[in-house]
């Protein structure tokens, strides 16, 4: 019955994903698939055009390969060491490609057959996976990891290896025993995933005579990528807030405290319901595995958003009826993974122009936090408690804010009338050298 209520095309391409899983798409006929669907086979050419057809539509739309009912436990994971977590993490990705090994080998071996709009629906059921891959890569390597990739590449580089490793292991299965597996290249698949996770854990930055091993506040919370330290004018700002407004309550609350604490995405994840303490004179969040305190302010660049006890935030909060403690939620009320919190940045943001027309980054939100308290008087010492980033890795943002507030005053001048005006000294906080 419950098939029943499916659409003709949702039971077409759940029937593909099943045959084409357990048998091959070469051995799979459209009839079979039909019977199966309980669809007339003429239903199939219709949504689809051929088999081809249905099998790149299998890579986006099938419920068994996209959907979230297998999703993997990551916050139990999570609890065991890095390495263990990362063993077992793969490990769990190489089952579920086991019970896909025929439709793996299927769409390697049919590739040269899919049509330019096959290929693309093709990449686009892979990016699903490579997604997905990227939240569990991120949440296990996130605190401390330093990688010096994105987790996107990472986690492309990593779905390649195990698609590869499945392939290779469908087509040698059945050596004698006492044969290394797969193909000889691997001794067990124990020590192919072994040799995959030592190679993720030595993308970590690795320290130099010139860079010592980082202190306990760099490696509990992500820095700033030096490439993107670029903080944002008020008039982007405020944009971006209006954009987050639209799309939704908890997209509004989100970059309210991006913008409004500081929050790398790799923390927003560790944020709770019990983070967020407020009353009439304040509104602190803990933040970071260790619960630094850091205020959400009531005004962002120049704008005041609410107050502490209603705010973005707070408004969203009163709104939920769901029982989950995070603070943000991903799908199905699972915690909002970091991959997720760049994927809704970058939707916020996508017809936002930057200054210098590039898009805008999500370390561009904490540049401009930083920036912000560093003019209206907090210091290198004082920032870097509450940001959790050393003070070195703070120069360049005092020297944004160094800049700002020299054009600030550079203004004022210019607008004063008479050429008997006094300069104003520069705010004390900003006044001191810099190391070379």
């Amino acid at each position: 019955m419950a098939a029943q209520r499916k659409s003709a095309r949702q039971r077409l391409v759940d029937a593909a994903f099943q045959l084409f899983s357990s048998q091959g798409v070469g051995a799979t006929t459209t009839r079979q698939v039909a019977d199966l669907a309980e669809v007339n086979e003429v239903t199939l050419f219709r949504q689809f055009g051929s088999k081809h057809g249905l099998l790149a539509a299998v890579m986006t739309e099938a419920e068994g390969l996209v959907g979230s009912s297998d999703r993997l436990d990551l916050a139990t994971l999570g609890q065991s060491p890095t390495d263990v977590a990362l063993q077992r993490f793969l490990a769990q990705c190489l089952d579920t490609l086991d019970q896909l090994s025929e439709l793996v080998r299927s769409v390697i071996g049919e590739a040269g057959q899919f049509s330019s709009e096959q290929s693309q629906a093709m990449g686009r059921g892979l990016h699903t996976i490579r997604d997905f891959m990227a939240e569990g890569l991120e949440t296990l390597l996130a605190q401390g990891s330093g990688l010096g990739l994105p987790p996107e590449e990472v986690a492309s580089l990593v779905m390649a290896l195990l698609l590869g490793y499945v392939a290779i292991e469908s087509t040698t299965s059945g050596l004698p025993d006492g044969l290394p597996q797969p193909g000889g290249l691997w001794p067990s698949r124990a020590k192919f995933i072994e040799s995959v996770v030592d190679g993720l854990l030595s993308l970590r930055l690795q320290p130099t005579a010139d860079s010592p091993l980082p202190d306990q506040a760099s490696l509990s919370t992500p820095a700033l990528n030096p490439d993107t330290w670029i903080d944002l004018p008020p008039p982007i700002v405020h944009q971006i807030m209006q954009a987050a407004r639209k799309l939704g309550s908890q997209t509004y609350a989100l970059v309210y405290v991006l913008f409004g604490a500081g929050v790398a995405a790799a923390e927003v994840p560790l944020l709770t319901r019990a983070s967020a303490l407020y009353d009439s004179s304040q509104h602190i969040l803990l933040v970071g595995p260790h619960h630094r305190q850091v205020p959400l302010n009531q005004w962002i660049m120049g704008k005041r958003y609410g107050t502490y006890t209603k705010n973005p935030l707070t408004r969203w909060l009163k709104s939920r009826s769901d029982n989950a403690s995070a603070l943000f939620l991903g799908p199905d009320d699972q915690p909002i993974t970091p991959l997720r919190v760049r994927q809704l940045w970058a939707e916020v943001t996508a017809d936002i122009v930057s200054p210098l027309g590039a898009p805008l980054t999500l370390d561009q939100a904490r540049a401009t936090w930083c920036v912000e308290l560093l003019l209206k008087g907090l210091n290198r010492q004082e920032l870097s408690l509450l940001s959790g980033l050393p003070v070195e890795a703070l120069n360049p943002l005092v020297q944004k804010a160094q800049a700002r507030s020299a054009l600030a005053q550079a203004l004022r001048l210019d607008q004063q009338s008479g050429s008997n005006a006094a300069p104003r000294d520069q705010p004390a906080d900003l006044e001191f050298e810099l190391p070379d």
